[in-house]
């Protein structure tokens, strides 16, 4: 697609009802969008779009295309459309594939490796540390983690990613539109290190319609979706849905059978998701991944902050009381209580009872 013609479609995509489903419509019936922008009001008022979306278009041709696209520019917004290359290769043949594609960010790590990460907005302290714990282990591995930024597990997901690798969020809102409003830093921490994707223009809210079409993209993109904590009836459970529909593998985390939040992915492994209990459940689905649980310990090592690497030098030959620690690592109570808290939830070291500390 030309400069032009890009130009062209963005400029179409502003205009009220006309979403993904009627792009790929309007390409079958005119054949490029700059004959559909360019027709005669006669051709275009006997086709199949309503009335208001063609008074709407013939009101945008007297403007020019190039000024929304500078509008674009100005945002740091890169625009990717379904025939060029960079296009996401794993969005091409799932059903209703994105006609057109903002993005801020590196779109070449769709390239890599994905898995997606979802679950509910309302988490679980449980279901959020262990959307991040994998998320951040995926990212160890060398696999890019998708999620929606959403609130809970989504924005967990990403978290965990963040601290070890890369991640992609796909968004139900244009991107000047964050949602929600307190992920800005992580939505720019996203953008810095991997990729933040829409396939709505820029203004565009979040409406509740537009979830269930970002999710399908959601689950495209990976290999498959681990859904980490739904309700019966869940936005996770409908990327599940769609991942199925796609011939993604869907992988699901147990919970507490009296927890609301653990009904849809308990739900799931009684119908044939592969349950998980640990990164090497996802790891061992994927052949082609180089994965050992001492190469996964091994890249957990490298990413220790020089107070961590201190108190497993000090561990490393004995168990130790927390006084002892704080003794001989010479650092702060508060300091060092995160430190431990950290380094036990990456399963490298283990409290005893008594309050002392072991190096597994």
């Amino acid at each position: 697609m030309d400069r032009l013609e890009k130009a062209i479609l963005c400029t179409i995509h502003t205009i009220p009802g006309l979403g993904n489903r009627t792009l790929w419509k309007i390409m079958d019936a005119f054949g490029s969008f700059q004959d559909f922008f360019e027709a005669d009001s006669k051709t275009l008022y006997s086709s199949f779009l309503k009335p208001e979306i063609i008074n709407n278009l013939l009101e945008k041709r007297k403007g020019s295309p190039e000024i929304l696209m500078e509008k674009y520019r100005s945002e740091d917004i890169k625009i990717v459309t379904w025939d060029e290359s960079d296009y996401p290769h794993n969005l091409r043949n799932i059903s209703n594939p994105p006609v057109i594609l903002y993005y801020r960010g590196d779109i070449e790590v769709t390239g890599q490796i994905c898995l997606s990460v979802v679950g509910s907005r309302v988490a679980t302290v449980y279901g959020r540390n262990t959307a991040r714990k994998l998320a951040r282990e995926l990212a160890e591995s060398g696999i890019v983690v998708v999620s929606g930024m959403a609130r809970g597990i989504d924005s967990e997901a990403h978290r965990g990613a963040l601290e070890a690798g890369k991640t992609i969020a796909i968004l139900g809102s244009g991107l000047n539109v964050i949602y929600p409003p307190e992920n800005r830093k992580l939505f720019e921490e996203i953008m810095a290190s991997g990729l933040v994707i829409s396939e709505f223009p820029l203004y565009t809210h979040p409406e509740p319609l537009n979830f269930p079409l970002r999710n399908r993209i959601i689950s495209g993109l990976g290999r498959g979706v681990v859904v980490v904590e739904a309700k019966e009836k869940s936005g996770a459970l409908i990327t599940a849905d769609f991942a199925l529909e796609q011939g993604r593998d869907v992988f699901a985390v147990p919970g507490p059978i009296n927890s609301k939040t653990s009904a849809g992915p308990n739900n799931l492994i009684k119908q044939g998701a592969i349950l998980v209990t640990g990164i090497e459940d996802i790891l061992e689905e994927y052949y082609d991944i180089n994965y050992t649980p001492e190469t996964l310990q091994q890249n957990r090592l490298l990413l220790l902050d020089d107070n961590e690497k201190l108190i497993l030098e000090k561990l490393a030959h004995e168990s130790l009381h927390f006084d002892e620690l704080i003794q001989n690592c010479g650092l702060e109570i508060g300091t060092l209580s995160t430190a431990l808290f950290k380094l036990e939830i990456e399963g490298i070291i283990k409290s005893l009872p008594g309050n002392y500390y072991v190096r597994i």
